[in-house]
């Protein structure tokens, strides 16, 4: 045994929570240092003087600093509650999947080649449909405009032998 596991263990020594085994190769260091042997005296002189001394009231400030202490210390948690080991929490790791998938796609659609064809492939399809759209609002107009002279022509019809009188005469 050295002296500074002998410095760990004077305390609980001079309680007598010792191991007997342990205990025993302290005494032997005890016995053959005289440095850890005055180390010891001096303990138990200290600790048989500690129950004599005056017990100190402690400032007012200082009892209320020390009911501070847990308080301030939550609400610095609460503010670093939002760091780095909220990103990597259970909870979070969803999105951070979704992102990542996102940002892969984006990356493979704009920096590859086959990603660009992609684009140039959906531009293409595209247009082609927007033409598509125009023609058939243009061919739904033309019908509309049939279908409103088809109209006009059978109410004229109706009208001349006197089946229908329109509102218009």
């Amino acid at each position: 045994m050295n002296c500074d596991k002998v410095q760990l263990l004077l305390s609980d020594y001079l309680e007598g929570e010792l191991q007997l085994g342990l205990k025993r190769e302290l005494e032997d260091h005890l016995s053959a240092c005289p440095d850890c042997a005055r180390l010891l005296e001096a303990t138990r002189s200290l600790a048989s003087e500690w129950p004599r001394l005056p017990e100190i009231e402690p400032p007012a400030g200082l009892i209320h600093k020390l009911y501070l202490i847990p308080e301030t210390a939550s609400r610095r948690k609460k503010a670093w509650s939002f760091g780095w080991k909220f990103w990597l929490s259970p909870a979070f790791q969803p999105v951070l999947t979704a992102l990542t998938v996102v940002l892969v796609v984006f990356s493979l659609l704009t920096f590859t080649t086959p990603g660009r064809s992609l684009k140039k492939t959906a531009a293409l399809e595209l247009r082609r449909t927007y033409s598509l759209a125009q023609k058939t609002l243009v061919r739904a107009g033309v019908l509309k405009d049939k279908l409103q002279g088809y109209r006009e022509n059978f109410i004229a019809s109706l009208e001349a032998k006197n089946i229908y009188k329109s509102d218009n005469n």
